[in-house]
């Protein structure tokens, strides 16, 4: 995700015990969560579901995600808390209304050399 300036966020499939979860998106901004675990956590995403500019990362040296400490199901908001808040975060993939096909992957080198990866 090269176009993250601080944490973007996108749908991601076959989690929570449904088919995708996703983070709600009104006039681009995220204003809720479609989940199927506790909807009331402050970032009710799966780790599948962000990614972080490492300048961001760089800028919070004492920003950690937690093995051990966090509540079930909680490490990926304690994380973002440190982080980010709601209102910042940069919804991807058509403002999370697409959820990423990843058995196929992909990826052009710098140099133009195109290869595809079947998970």
């Amino acid at each position: 995700m090269r176009s993250t300036r601080k944490v973007s966020v996108w749908p991601v499939g076959l989690v929570g015990g449904r088919r995708y979860e996703r983070p709600l998106v009104d006039r681009g901004r995220v204003v809720g969560w479609y989940t199927g675990w506790r909807a009331d956590r402050p970032f009710a995403i799966d780790m599948a579901g962000f990614s972080v500019n490492i300048q961001v990362i760089l800028a919070n040296p004492k920003a950690v995600f937690k093995r051990r400490g966090s509540q079930p199901g909680m490490q990926e908001s304690d994380f973002l808390k440190q982080i980010t808040k709601v209102e910042e975060l940069e919804p991807k993939a058509q403002n999370c209304t697409k959820v990423l096909d990843p058995s196929i992957i992909k990826c052009t080198y710098s140099c133009g050399q195109k290869f595809c990866i079947n998970l």
